[in-house]
């Protein structure tokens, strides 16, 4: 009986709808849900179409488009930054930033279709959006035991836009030998901390390479001090300028995705040939957010002839490191993200006696 009563009740619903509908058509609109972190330049952001009371043409497929606007230029297409990624009516596409040093970007999605009133119409949304380099924190995850799940609670909120992430951006992954040893014990390798895994408690969280919080699985406050502690870290002092950028646009994989990366990293030639200069390559898994491999690269670095034009303040010519699939495997993909960390000997004598080495850059491609 109340089963029955529940279906009479769902239907008066649906005819008040219909009739509300008849008599006030409704438009319809298209909800575009873009990547919340990384609008940085030369990284890509992935952007989805979501179709809101109203049902595209059997035969219509969202086309996409980009223009961007320089600090102290005008709008111009750049529709060779935007790949479709095979999917539903070709509903979602990267976007590739541009290496500009500060720009506006407006991305568009256009199809027809018709509307649950009945009308037909071509839809259109667009979103716009400031970018420019933000400084990037390394927050690194040493657990011995897998189920310190609170870090990732803090960075899920900066995926998803619940954090402010306009002045600086986590590069953000976990180690845990039980999973990925090599990755784990190359990480202690790189001798900023911790030095060896006797140093380590059962759980901690590391900010550019200063120990922060000893916790455990049942800790409660992590993603709060986490917070104050990536908002307080230390990160303008002597800073090496990188960026991460596709090595080409042309015969990508799929149509959509890059196989190669480059990494242009601004520092004198001595500096990187000094032997206190470290250089590291961490593959990490988008799923769980720990690092699988983690590679010295280097060696892979080589002195660029010319500076690009979006660098116009850059004194320094970039040293230069390209990242080939062939060579590290897929290191940006539906599964994998990847970081670039920097180390390097801090020379001037510190009041008390600290670690030699410091995190001098970070970059992460989400």
């Amino acid at each position: 009986m109340k089963r029955a009563k529940l279906f009479v009740m769902l239907g008066a619903l649906i005819i008040v709808a219909f009739a509300i509908s008849s008599c006030f058509p409704v438009k319809g609109s298209i909800l575009l849900l873009e990547q919340k972190i990384g609008w940085e330049p030369g990284k890509p952001v992935v952007i989805e179409a979501f179709e809101r009371l109203f049902t595209p043409d059997p035969s219509s497929n969202y086309q996409w488009s980009v223009e961007i606007k320089p600090q102290y230029g005008s709008w111009t297409s750049r529709n060779d930054l935007v790949k479709v990624i095979p999917s539903t009516k070709n509903s979602k596409a990267v976007v590739y930033l541009p290496v500009n040093e500060n720009f506006e970007i407006k991305i568009t999605a256009k199809i027809s279709g018709t509307s649950v009133s009945g009308e037909h119409g071509n839809y259109s949304s667009e979103i716009v959006k400031h970018v420019s380099e933000i400084p990037d924190v390394l927050v690194e995850v040493f657990e011995k035991d897998l189920g310190f799940n609170m870090p990732d609670l803090w960075f899920e909120d900066y995926l998803n836009g619940n954090r402010s992430n306009s002045t600086r951006t986590p590069v953000y992954y976990k180690l845990n030998k039980a999973l990925h040893p090599t990755a784990y014990y190359n990480r202690i390798g790189w001798e900023v901390y911790p030095k060896n895994e006797s140093d380590l408690p059962p759980a901690q969280v590391v900010f550019h390479g200063d120990p922060f919080y000893v916790v455990n699985s049942s800790s409660t406050s992590v993603t709060t001090e986490m917070e104050n502690s990536f908002k307080s870290v230390d990160i303008a002092y002597n800073r090496f300028k990188m960026r991460i950028e596709p090595h080409s646009l042309v015969g990508l994989d799929s149509g959509w995705r890059v196989e190669d990366w480059k990494v242009s990293l601004y520092v004198e030639q001595n500096v990187l040939d000094d032997p206190d200069t470290k250089v590291f390559l961490v593959k990490i898994n988008r799923e769980d957010y720990r690092a699988t491999h983690i590679y010295n690269i280097k060696n892979e670095f080589y002195l660029s002839e010319a500076s690009n034009d979006f660098r116009e303040e850059a004194v320094i010519i970039p040293i230069v490191a390209l990242l080939h699939e062939w060579k590290y495997g897929t290191l940006w993909s539906e599964n994998t993200y990847f970081a670039v960390v920097v180390m390097n000997y801090d020379s001037i004598t510190p009041q008390i006696v600290t670690d030699p080495y410091v995190v001098k850059a970070a970059e992460m491609v989400w």
